[in-house]
């Protein structure tokens, strides 16, 4: 009998970190979504792992604006968790047969080039210790009122969601190398290499930009159930300032538990340097939200497309995010040829920002310098919120204008 192919392959490890964020976003969204809009005129993330559940806020806190309601993840490693000790959960054993055919699962596969990437999966459990501050006493018992006829009590139920899981720079400059296809073209346009890896990929890959430094990142984006638990419910008596009792708290526990991944293998015969795993050095949990887009959700009028998109966090109040990247050089071309010849770009690009999954109108929070191709924010609260940058184009347009660019050349 012959024997199977010797494939080689290097191991790269995810983000256990992002994936804890990534979860821990996507429940601090369905908690806010639970009370009406603005109810909270404070919302603080604490980006460092807790060690036990918070009985109370820290005092700094008391002195903010009220109601504030405050998020405080807590991961668990012990063994009470779905499917443990199982081949799909974790790793059993150290041989792996040719491409795999053990516990990995399939991501992505170029025939041509003769690329294979699988990845193995992780159950996470990962709590959430959640504070709220309010003013009154009768805010305090009106709102635990709500919370306990809003959502079920010590009752698991699942969210429906979408994860991204983190694609080291490393692990994508394999790829590059392997396909012959930069991560970024001469333009400093990354759209070519994401449409290869989409093309081939069984799962959408989505693109981060960070705010002004320009770094980029990589993910694979798949649906994903959170079991989640609501738990330890409880109120205080009150806390007095001066003569005055103003801050009364709810504190409740919030229990995730989804499946996740471990590392991610990368099969190839033009693999001759077998690298060591790499280990991310993450300083702390960062929530990045997942936005769910729906193509039917942008209501395009006929000729228009969806172009590319992009999420970004930003590095500072007031940040800017480059949008050379997501576009090519027949986009930019068009849109010299406007700008050159002073012809409105309403036609030809349409520019959309959703924060934590919801459309933000223009001038507000955001503005375009389609002259240095930037997209300027104003927000001072930065470190909160996860954009989504759509870039929308009239194909047809596009089409008839790059027939006129050639003929005026």
């Amino acid at each position: 009998m012959n024997k199977p192919h010797e494939v080689k392959y290097i191991t790269v490890m995810g983000s256990a970190s992002h994936t804890y964020g990534n979860a821990l976003a996507t429940i601090q969204k369905w908690i806010l979504d639970l009370f009406p809009q603005n109810t909270f005129k404070t919302i603080h993330m604490n980006s460092k792992i807790a060690h036990r559940q918070i009985t109370s806020t820290p005092h700094e806190f008391l002195k903010k604006t009220k109601p504030i309601i405050v998020f405080r993840p807590r991961i668990s490693y012990d063994d009470d968790r779905f499917l443990n000790h199982t081949l799909i959960s974790e790793k059993l054993g150290d041989i792996y047969t040719a491409r795999g055919y053990s516990d990995l699962q399939p991501f992505f596969i170029d025939q041509n080039n003769g690329i294979e990437m699988k990845y193995t999966y992780n159950r996470y459990v990962m709590y959430c210790d959640v504070v709220m501050v309010f003013n009154t006493l009768m805010q305090q018992i009106n709102y635990v009122h709500y919370l306990k006829n809003a959502v079920r009590i010590n009752i698991p139920f699942d969210i429906d969601t979408y994860l991204e899981s983190f694609l080291s720079k490393s692990s994508m400059n394999m790829i590059s190398k392997l396909a012959n296809i930069p991560l970024k073209d001469n333009l400093g346009s990354s759209k070519k290499f994401i449409d290869y890896m989409n093309g081939n990929s069984y799962y959408p890959i989505t693109y981060k930009l960070q705010g002004s430094t320009n770094d980029e990142e990589y993910y694979r984006y798949y649906p994903a159930k959170i079991i989640t638990t609501i738990s330890d419910i409880s109120t205080d008596d009150g806390e007095r300032i001066g003569s005055i009792m103003n801050s009364y708290q709810i504190s409740f526990s919030v229990k995730m538990e989804f499946w996740a991944t471990g590392f991610y293998y990368i099969f190839s015969d033009k693999i001759h340097d077998i690298p060591k795993p790499e280990i991310p050095d993450d300083a702390s949990i960062i929530p990045v939200f997942t936005d769910v887009v729906e193509y039917e959700d942008l209501n395009l009028t006929p000729g228009w497309q969806l172009f590319n998109h992009a999420t970004c966090r930003l590095d500072g109040p007031d940040d800017s995010i480059d949008l050379k990247p997501l576009l090519n050089q027949t986009i930019l071309d068009v849109i010299n040829y406007h700008k050159t010849n002073g012809i409105s770009l309403v036609d030809l690009i349409s520019f959309r920002v959703r924060k934590q999954g919801e459309v933000i109108p223009y001038g507000d929070e955001y503005d375009i310098d389609i002259d240095n191709y930037k997209i300027n924010f104003h927000t001072k609260n930065f470190a909160f919120y996860t954009f989504n940058i759509l870039i929308c184009v009239n194909i047809s347009y596009i089409n008839d204008m790059i027939k006129q660019i050639h003929n005026l050349k």
